[in-house]
């Protein structure tokens, strides 16, 4: 800091020839001068000091015969003078000055702080709605407000602490997690219907909450048979039905059904043998304008490519539409091969487990695979029957009956 303090203000180094230059020394620290990189040299002095002590020197100098000389000139107030006849680096100067303190009145930093369950490109979006971007004028920012809106925003959010860094906006908040508002769940649908089976099977498990079931654990059943009916009679002391009641079945029906697969492929594929060598070649793209150098590489045959592509930020979340990158290109021969029985076992085994995988994903439990795999000469064929256990149930309208005739409907007596 006292360097720059010194280069500001300008110092000059000085050389100290005379009788008494001890003498001369005293009397500048008794009058507060201060000197700095003293050195004696042949008979005389070294030293350098400010040009404020310089110009209080003559009278010392005349009490003790001693004589000065400017040996170097450094600082600010001699850059200037050299360069005062250059008016266009003073221009510059100042033009870069008020530039630069014109690019400080602007925001070009968004930071936000301690967000987790909301992103952070979700919360700059909600902010570049509401006139909050990168590159805004500061005046035009009102912390208080942008803490308001994000708070009534976003309901999980408990505190929001919002303030203007030099040319950053730090944007802080706090979340509760366990905050959400959930979404109005809908009525459940709770019109009179049945379950009925959607595919032909086997009743393996049945747990019924609503309802009637019809068929029991071990029942055969086949597409759109009732499993569990919504219809409830209403029977009278004399066991007689007298009227119906009609609610919304609900039950558990696990059916065991099959699945046909069907995998077929061919034996002979196209088999790339790539060079080791690749080629690079970088590219700049600014906008719709694209300085792409790839054409300069010369291609022998057939060729892969692939791009590594980087965009440009001034801040972390500044985006420029500035790409540069690379473009790796790597020659290729292509030729035709023959799968062997190994591979082709190993192929159709794969996708049939991929299959299966599937499956589960969707619920669905595999009990038993009949899947046989058949290789010839020019295919691999994968087919059989995979048999599972799940849900295979869906609701139907019930038939409303009318009141029974000849019946008294009144359970009232």
């Amino acid at each position: 800091m006292n360097q720059l303090i010194r280069y500001c203000k300008g110092y000059l180094r000085l050389r100290l020839t005379g009788n008494m230059p001890e003498r001369f020394l005293n009397l500048c620290a008794a009058n507060q001068i201060f000197l700095w990189n003293l050195l004696y040299d042949e008979n005389s002095y070294l030293l350098t000091m400010s040009i404020r002590d310089f110009r209080r020197l003559r009278p010392l100098c005349r009490k003790t015969g001693c004589t000065l000389h400017i040996v170097e000139k450094h600082g600010m107030p001699f850059f200037f003078y050299n360069n005062r006849k250059r008016k266009g680096f003073f221009i510059g100067f100042l033009l870069f000055g008020g530039l630069l303190y014109l690019l400080s009145c602007f925001i070009w930093n968004i930071h936000i702080d301690g967000n987790h369950a909301n992103s952070t490109y979700t919360i700059l979006a909600f902010l570049e709605q509401q006139g909050i971007h990168h590159g805004i004028w500061k005046n035009d920012v009102v912390c208080q407000d942008i803490s308001a809106e994000v708070r009534q925003a976003f309901p999980n959010i408990t505190w929001v602490s919002t303030k203007i860094q030099g040319t950053r906006l730090v944007v802080e908040i706090k979340e509760n997690v366990d905050g959400y508002i959930e979404r109005e769940e809908q009525p459940e649908d709770q019109s009179p219907c049945n379950l009925t089976a959607a595919k032909d099977g086997t009743v393996v498990k049945i747990i019924t909450r609503s309802g009637i079931p019809k068929v029991t654990e071990g029942s055969q059943c086949e597409k759109g048979d009732i499993l569990v009916s919504g219809e409830i009679p209403i029977i009278n002391d004399a066991g007689e039905t007298i009227r119906y009641e009609y609610v919304h079945a609900d039950s558990d029906v696990y059916l065991q059904t099959r699945y046909y697969y069907y995998k077929e492929f061919k034996r002979t594929y196209k088999h790339r043998e790539y060079a080791e060598k690749i080629t690079k070649f970088p590219f700049l793209e600014a906008g719709k304008f694209r300085l792409d150098t790839s054409f300069l590489g010369k291609q022998e045959g057939p060729s892969v490519s692939y791009e590594d592509r980087h965009q440009v930020f001034l801040t972390e979340n500044f985006a420029l539409p500035i790409f540069y990158g690379t473009i790796a290109s790597r020659e290729y021969t292509e030729s035709e091969t023959l799968y062997t029985k190994e591979e082709c076992q190993k192929i159709a085994e794969k996708q049939l487990q991929r299959y299966q995988e599937d499956l589960e994903k969707m619920g669905v439990q595999i009990s038993e695979n009949n899947v046989k795999i058949d290789i010839s000469d020019t295919s691999c064929i994968a087919k059989g029957e995979i048999i599972v256990i799940e849900q295979a149930s869906e609701e139907t309208p019930c038939e409303i009956q009318e009141a029974l005739p000849g019946k008294d409907n009144s359970l009232d007596e």
